[in-house]
């Protein structure tokens, strides 16, 4: 016969199977959220890991939907209005048995009017925005962003994520550290940075004055349509290739790096002059007059026009 101090032993054993399986299951299981909220200017999204998905809706309503694998006693999803702005974020209460890298994963999806504005930030998360006429500011450490079919002022920033945007126009601010840039079918005036990673523009139709920058990584951009902007292309040690695509050719073209590494398929309108024991020369030429003015300047790297 079973003593009582071995039946309280066993029945102490049950118990913590039973609170370990069901912290188990909780970790792991699918939870999702939804809500519904009145129309508001401004959407602020701060995740820690989370993705973000955000579309242009067919109401007036922001609906919002969450899905995620968290445990409940550690995590905790925010939703909070404060005048015309709906605030959505993600907060942990406390390290979990795996440290600060809590186990599971979440995925935030925002339908709104095309016309709200965005406002997001992620450590390692996400970013997928479509649809939007608005502005959209947003900044990844380790995640991707990819905007689409966009109009509006935009301004994002990644430290080693990769950025996308395509189908979009308006004002273009984007930087990346050691992530690489690309633009697609895009339109307007562009502010394109990089340290170390490439950056890749086709069908590209500037409507203002436009910068690209590159430390280490290559440029390379394709017109949709003949320029009458001033454009400046930089980078250290990357090559830089303009190419025309046989839209026509007008402005002032200057050509800043190293003897044997400037190409172009127009003929120069002066020869190679520089100091004999310097590497560098500079080449350029006009085609239509001064205006606008578009300058190619490396150090290393290779400088290339096609028509």
């Amino acid at each position: 016969m079973k003593t009582f101090k071995q039946l309280k032993q066993k029945a102490f054993l049950v118990v913590l199977m039973l609170a370990v399986l069901f912290l188990n299951a909780q970790a792991g299981e699918k939870q999702e959220i939804n809500k519904t909220f009145k129309p508001k200017e401004l959407v602020k999204i701060h995740t820690v890991s989370g993705d973000c998905v955000i579309k242009k809706g067919k109401s007036s309503e922001i609906r919002v939907n969450l899905v995620h694998t968290y445990s409940t006693d550690e995590f905790e999803p925010i939703f909070e209005e404060e005048g015309n702005t709906l605030i959505l974020k993600e907060k942990f209460h406390h390290k979990s048995k795996w440290g600060w890298n809590h186990k599971g994963k979440s995925t935030w999806t925002v339908i709104a009017p095309e016309k709200t504005n965005i406002e997001f930030s992620s450590a390692s998360g996400d970013l997928d925005a479509a649809g939007l006429k608005s502005s959209i500011s947003a900044r990844a450490a380790s995640g991707d962003i990819t905007v689409k079919n966009f109009k509006g002022k935009l301004k994002v920033k990644a430290a080693s994520g990769d950025i996308e945007v395509k189908q979009s126009g308006g004002e273009i601010s984007v930087k990346a550290a050691s992530g690489d840039i690309e633009l697609s079918d895009a339109a307007g005036a562009f502010s394109v940075k990089t340290a170390s990673g490439d950056i890749k523009a086709a069908g590209i139709h500037f409507t203002a004055a436009s910068d690209f920058k590159s430390a280490s990584g290559d440029i390379l951009v394709e017109l949709s349509k003949s320029n009458d902007s001033d454009l400046k292309f930089a980078t250290a040690s990357g090559n830089i290739t303009l190419v025309y695509n046989g839209n026509p050719v007008k402005g002032y073209f200057v050509f800043k790096g190293m003897k044997g590494n400037i190409s172009s398929e127009i003929p120069f309108d002066n020869k190679e002059k520089s100091h004999q024991y310097s590497p560098f020369v500079k080449k350029f030429f006009k085609k239509g007059g001064d205006s606008p003015e578009i300058s190619l300047k490396t150090v290393s790297g290779k400088l290339t026009f096609k028509k």
